[in-house]
């Protein structure tokens, strides 16, 4: 397991890979909210298509959840309703069965890992995603 101060690093590493600055212009809001712990995430999107860009991210949530729109945040600019799912399917499975995929990008093995070992903490780590999937 890792250090816990590399897990404080880790979580605002990939916050900081966000934009946390409110765009100008958008076309809606996508909002999810844990009620177990009171985490919500709002992902400001602009629509192409059948494709989905997230141009900002915005809540209150706790470092997991931040953490993790980041790492939403930072993977694709243009998102597809396939993709998405295929992702979170990946995401949802690997904390099912805790066990690392290989099919989870080799920069946030780390992130995913550490979720591992917080069981109570996985729909945090999924809020974001839950966020996205309701804009397909």
């Amino acid at each position: 397991m890792l250090p816990k101060d590399s897990h404080i690093d880790l979580f605002l590493g990939w916050k900081a890979s966000g934009n946390w600055i409110l765009p100008e212009t958008y076309d809606s809001i996508l909002n999810a909210k844990n009620s177990m712990c009171g985490d919500e995430c709002d992902l400001y999107i602009e629509r192409k298509e059948d494709l989905i860009r997230i141009l900002s991210l915005r809540g209150e949530s706790c470092s997991i959840c931040q953490a993790s729109m980041g790492i939403l945040f930072s993977k694709q600019t243009l998102w597809s309703k396939d993709f998405f799912l295929n992702q979170l399917e990946i995401r949802k499975s690997t904390l099912q069965d805790q066990t690392l995929s290989d099919r989870i990008p080799v920069d946030e093995r780390r992130f995913w890992e550490l979720i591992f070992t917080y069981p109570n903490r996985h729909r945090c780590a999924l809020l974001p995603w839950v966020a996205l999937g309701k804009g397909f």
